[in-house]
């Protein structure tokens, strides 16, 4: 019965690897909904800073309005730079989650070559174990025959 030696450590690895495969999507999902809450930030800012333009055009200048309307530019300005910055740094994690992984893939895969040459060493071995028995068995039934012969 074959039985390789470091079979815990294989399953180990392969566990590891699937969870930073999710760790990575986890990271990936929440970059797509930062990237579309980017995009609703900068389609808000457009939309007020063509309002002031309007207001700003206006026969009557609204200086209430023209006030509110920047300081929410501002804002919405701020928020896209943090949500940038977010972003920009589930990208680094994302990045370091994908080497780890690459090298978890690595480990497994030297553990899997690993497994398939004591497998094929533990073919081999079962082999000539299996053709000395039956050799011996051949000797038996030969000395058996000679004996009975005589």
């Amino acid at each position: 019965m074959f039985a390789f030696k470091f079979e815990k450590l294989l399953k180990i690895k392969s566990r590891l690897l699937d969870e930073k495969r999710v760790q990575i999507a986890l990271i990936e999902k929440e970059i797509n909904s930062k990237k579309e809450k980017l995009s609703r930030l900068l389609l808000e800012n457009e939309g007020r800073k063509k309002r002031l333009f309007e207001v700003l055009e206006a026969d009557e200048i609204d200086r209430n309005m023209v006030m509110f309307l920047n300081e929410n530019i501002e804002k919405t300005l701020n928020a896209i730079d943090l949500t940038r910055q977010q972003i920009e740094a589930l990208e680094k994690m994302k990045q370091e989650y994908v080497k780890e992984a690459e090298n978890l893939l690595k480990e497994k895969k030297k553990l899997e070559k690993l497994k398939e040459k004591a497998r094929e060493e533990y073919r081999v071995s079962s082999l000539r174990e299996e053709v000395k028995f039956l050799d011996e068995v051949a000797n038996v039934k030969v000395a058996v025959s000679r004996i009975s012969n005589n």
